[in-house]
């Protein structure tokens, strides 16, 4: 686990599809993680490696936290065309929920 900004964060050394990610973090009283601001997004770009999902999937062609918030657009602009997001060295895309990706709980 890592800690920033009174967060705490794990990044898997596993492999899963979204899921079953999520389920991980939850058995850990976690979420697969929510970006609230700037300085988080880009902390979190710089020391995750390998596209890892992050807990935002697309409901009704809109994309929501898994806390049920709806995504601030102004803070991320997701690429792709998938219905689950994970995080890039360049920003966040989405892909194929089943696909399987390391994540990162908060």
């Amino acid at each position: 686990w890592l800690y920033f900004q009174r967060k705490c964060y794990y990044l898997s050394e596993n492999e899963a599809d979204w899921n079953s990610s999520q389920s991980h973090c939850s058995l850990h009283n976690a979420s697969l993680l929510v970006i609230k601001n700037h300085q988080e997004l880009s902390f979190m770009m710089k020391i995750t490696k390998q596209d890892p999902w992050i807990g935002l999937y697309k409901r009704n062609e809109e994309f929501f936290w898994v806390n049920g918030k709806a995504l601030d657009n102004e803070l991320i602009e997701v690429k792709g065309s998938g219905n689950c997001a994970y995080l890039e060295s360049k920003g966040v895309s989405a892909s194929g929920c089943y696909l399987t990706r390391k994540w990162v709980c908060s």
